[in-house]
């Protein structure tokens, strides 16, 4: 048992998406938003960079099946409700960010 604590990770993947900015300005969303984002950072840095969603386009039903798969993975922290506001907050961006679905 003590040895499967020492193997290191693999190596995680980069994506294109993990290249582009990860950031974003959400000074003017609304105060819901804003916080929505805070809670999109926190949890999804903790499997992958932030910029992997904030530069993907997805469609909100991609958005949504996304966010459920990220769910499932051990240690995501993500819980039904989280899950459904990231999922509201990644809309919302899409929508108001101008990034066209693929």
């Amino acid at each position: 048992m003590i040895y499967a604590l020492r193997v290191p990770r693999a190596a995680s993947k980069t994506y294109p998406a993990d290249k582009g900015p990860n950031f974003i300005d959400v000074t003017a969303y609304t105060p819901e938003m804003q916080k929505a984002y805070e809670l999109f950072t926190r949890k999804c840095s903790r499997c992958h960079t932030v910029a992997r969603p904030i530069n993907s386009t997805f469609t909100p039903e991609e958005w949504r099946k996304y966010v459920y798969k990220m769910m499932r993975k051990p240690g995501s922290g993500l819980t039904p409700k989280t899950a459904e506001e990231i999922i509201k907050f990644l809309i919302y961006d899409s929508e108001h960010r101008g990034k066209k679905p693929k």
